[in-house]
């Protein structure tokens, strides 16, 4: 990086002194559980400021907090001075006149890009309402679809039900027709028809024919 090179890094792999080195060590070392019996030993926040204050911020050893597994941990704070009382603090006069706050700084207005920006989403959001509500529209169309299907459906079982019926009234007609009494009766007609060609005495001779054919079809 720069002018930081491998050789100017390879200088830094080893640190002769201990000023990156952490280690343990009881004198030192703070405890929490020690702070928080200290602190439920105070009374007053003014107390607990100082403690803190004395005990802990202007503590500035590198291994206050260097803490090892299997290390001791309840153990008593270490010596600390009293340094709190030697902060010096200004009294506030509360008759003298305070200063006037500033006034508030005006509210920064959009710029051109950011109002396009907005613009842009309140689009985004048009449309995605719009997609919802053709989605809505979408759903009440295959309702109405799927309600012209089932009433399809009702119809073609219906017309079904009608041929078969159909299919069953012709194929009892077609039974009918096979009977003794109906050939008979057909030839009679045609009898009636021809008579003045010797229709009837055509007839004696059918009914014999159709009875006849009659007898097998029977056997």
């Amino acid at each position: 990086m720069h002018n930081w090179d491998l050789e100017e890094t390879n200088k830094y792999n080893y640190i002769p002194n201990n000023d990156f080195k952490y280690t343990y060590n009881q004198n030192e070392f703070l405890s929490p559980k020690a702070i928080e019996e200290k602190l439920d030993s105070l009374n007053t926040a003014q107390e607990k400021l100082e403690f803190v204050y004395n005990a802990i911020y202007m503590n500035k050893n590198k291994n206050r907090f260097a803490y090892f597994k299997d290390m001791p941990y309840d153990i008593p704070l270490p010596k600390y001075e009293s340094k709190f009382k030697s902060l010096k603090f200004e009294e506030i006069d509360e008759t003298k006149p305070q200063p006037t706050p500033p006034a508030p700084k005006p509210t920064p207005q959009p710029t051109p890009q950011e109002l396009e920006i907005k613009s842009l989403k309140d689009k985004l959001s048009q449309k995605e309402k719009d997609i919802n509500n053709l989605d809505i529209n979408h759903k009440k169309a295959l309702t109405s679809q799927e309600l012209e299907i089932k009433s399809l459906k009702e119809a073609l079982s219906k017309k079904e039900k009608d041929i078969s019926s159909l299919e069953i009234n012709y194929q009892k007609a077609l039974n009918t027709k096979n009977h003794l009494s109906y050939k008979l009766g057909q030839a009679l007609i045609k009898a009636n028809k021809n008579w003045y060609k010797g229709g009837y005495v055509k007839f004696i001779f059918e009914v014999i024919k159709i009875k006849n054919e009659h007898n097998k079809t029977k056997i």
